[in-house]
């Protein structure tokens, strides 16, 4: 892994690096913007890091009700699962951390502003394709072969808000995305991030119709925040890597 590459994808922007200012993450909302991280002092030892309302923003213009029972239950376990929570005003996701845990508060605030992305996305991005059947039928018949259990939609992540479309039971599981969009391959990677924070052992693969489809820059990054992304242009290599894989 070029950890050069990796550390590019996020960017300060501010007067200096001890100041307040904000940081560009490599994620991103729905409409192709940059999730970013606001950092500000609280005291010689202690930051706040927020979204600027950008999260709970987002999710108003798209039509998702604020009290809505499953936007509520998931802002519900954000303090306890990410150590994020909303403020006073009901508007900003908010972090406190201080110089030791500063990037981990950048990340958690990152993340949650990207989890809560995916309320806005209609139950219909979930409905099947021809793509996502050929891909999990095709896996289900290279884990048959080699006895390994498998099951569809499982929740893969601590928060089971994120479905994997195949789950196999190997010796160490397997969690298939058959990314249909830019949006479904970022879940992809946010449960990559969350068994890699977790030290869950989890092998997250997305696979895309083809890199065009989700975009050549957000299919190039998913390398980075999954086990193995790939495009889905010859069954029999997609057999040969899960075969592989499910022999770790």
């Amino acid at each position: 892994m070029n950890l050069q590459t990796l550390c590019r994808e996020f960017s300060w922007v501010g007067p200096a690096v001890d100041a307040d200012g904000h940081i560009v993450t490599p994620w991103r909302y729905d409409d192709g913007d940059r999730v970013v991280v606001f950092v500000s002092r609280e005291s010689d030892r202690w930051w706040r890091l927020d979204d600027n309302g950008e999260a709970l923003f987002r999710l108003a213009a798209a039509g998702v009700d604020p009290e809505s029972t499953r936007l509520q239950a998931r802002l519900a376990v954000l303090p306890q699962l990410l150590g994020v929570r909303v403020d006073e005003d009901g508007e900003q996701l908010v972090a406190f951390a201080d110089d030791a845990n500063l990037e981990a508060g950048v990340l958690a605030v990152a993340e949650a502003a990207a989890q809560l992305q995916g309320l806005a996305i209609e139950p219909r991005s979930r409905v099947a394709s021809v793509f996502r059947e050929q891909v999990v039928a095709l896996i289900e018949a290279v884990a048959r072969d080699a006895q390994i259990e498998t099951h569809r939609n499982v929740p893969a992540d601590e928060s089971q808000s994120i479905l994997a479309d195949l789950y196999l039971c190997s010796k160490t599981p397997i969690a298939v995305f058959a990314a249909t969009s830019a949006h479904r391959l970022m879940e992809a990677q946010m449960t990559w991030l969350d068994a890699q924070r977790r030290a869950v052992p989890l092998y997250v693969l997305a696979t895309v119709e083809s890199a065009r489809a989700v975009g050549i820059s957000q299919y190039t990054r998913a390398n980075y925040y999954t086990d193995k992304t790939v495009e889905f242009t010859e069954p029999g290599a997609l057999k040969g890597l899960i075969a592989t894989q499910m022999l770790h």
